[in-house]
């Protein structure tokens, strides 16, 4: 029964896609529950959706015939880019928002190494994003209390 979905042309691209979606939602919801705990504007639902939709666009691409998967990818990162923008806003003498755009730019590279196909890479990346996030932030805090 198995065999015969895996060579079912209907079902064979979720075989496929499936622990993809699943590597990019788990890597989206991590990085997303960071943000939620820090109380930023882009938490859980947005970094989810941001991989996903990458590990999408992404995966659907290296399946068009007569495409080239980096054109697409290319258009992703231009649209993450433009998206990352909108969350960067000026408040009084203050920019605020780069960081949580630098966290989507990340979140969407995670979702198109997933959409490649790659598995154990986004989530080694994640973690160690998020180790060298903490970090910084402790030594940002120290700065401050210096000042």
């Amino acid at each position: 029964m198995l065999e015969e979905l895996l060579k079912d042309p209907v079902f064979s691209p979720l075989f496929v896609i499936l622990p993809q979606l699943v590597v990019s939602t788990i890597c989206g919801f991590i990085i997303g529950i960071e943000r939620e705990y820090k109380e930023k504007p882009a938490g859980i639902r947005t970094m989810v959706l941001i991989s996903v939709g990458c590990t999408i666009f992404t995966s659907l691409a290296l399946t068009i015939e007569h495409s080239d998967p980096s054109r697409i990818i290319g258009n992703i990162i231009t649209g993450i880019g433009f998206f990352g923008g909108g969350v960067i806003i000026k408040n009084d003498d203050r920019i605020i928002g780069v960081t949580t755009a630098a966290f989507i730019w990340f979140v969407s590279a995670i979702g198109i190494l997933a959409g490649l196909g790659h598995i154990i890479t986004p989530i080694v990346l994640t973690v160690g994003f998020l180790i060298v996030s903490l970090i910084l932030e402790t030594f940002e805090h120290i700065i401050k209390k210096i000042k």
